[in-house]
């Protein structure tokens, strides 16, 4: 694996945690916006790896050397866990999970790249060799299986859940990771980037944007789906 350690976020808390979980999210950004916010002080959040569209992967936040400090990314979160039959809310994401930031500017309406899996599937059998509790399937999540109250809805809906169990927990199941997103909504919401001439090359999974389009526009577009999928009244 190509791991890049040369550039770090400032956003940590400077604490070990305990992994119990890895919480999988889409960047809503380019690989180079991605690092320009997670190496903001400024801007409070990071995550522990980023996995670009070519498969190449950032550590920002140590959890690669057998302990992880605290990231921000997982924000206001909560699930029911099912251990031994025995149902609990576990809440707190941050405490208690690495976080995998997957470079698509909306993974409910662009497919991630054969590079992407690879890449993650290989961290995936990394950390489930240095932290013991992610042997089992039901620790890697979607940010929206934890937050998706908050309107959350990243990997999204074009991402292969059931292959990364078959890959990486063969038989052990596949435990259900619904999408939040509906078809329709992202639907709608493909049909809009069409309409700004944002493109996919086959070829080479590049989401080719052009020069007219902000880049901050899937920023907005995912700011605006989780207000509208958003359930929290709190």
């Amino acid at each position: 694996m190509n791991i890049v350690t040369t550039v770090r976020s400032p956003n940590f808390t400077d604490l070990d945690i305990p992994v119990e979980f890895v919480v999988l999210h889409f960047t809503a950004a380019t690989l180079q916006r991605t690092l320009d916010i997670f190496t903001d002080a400024g801007s409070e959040v990071s995550a522990h790896l980023v996995i670009d569209r070519d498969g190449s992967i950032y550590e920002l936040v140590p959890c690669l050397g057998g302990t992880a400090r605290r990231a921000w990314h997982a924000g206001k979160s909560r699930m029911e866990v099912s251990t031994n039959g025995d149902s609990q809310l576990v809440e707190s994401f941050n405490d208690r999970s690495i976080g995998i930031e997957l470079v698509n500017v909306n993974g409910n309406i662009f497919p991630y790249t054969e590079a992407q899996y690879a890449s993650l599937f290989g961290v995936i059998d990394r950390l489930k060799s240095l932290y013991p509790a992610l042997g089992r399937p039901e620790a890697i999540v979607g940010h929206e299986q934890i937050a998706g109250f908050r309107g959350k809805s990243d990997p999204g809906l074009c991402f292969e859940w059931e292959r990364l169990f078959a890959v990486c927990y063969p038989n052990l199941g596949a435990p259900r990771r619904a999408p939040l997103c509906r078809k329709p909504f992202a639907e709608k919401m493909a049909a809009l980037v069409r309409a700004l001439g944002v493109t996919l090359d086959r070829d080479t999974g590049e989401i080719l944007v052009p020069k007219g389009v902000d880049p901050s526009l899937f920023e907005y577009l995912s700011a605006l789906s989780e207000s509208a999928l958003s359930r929290d009244e709190v």
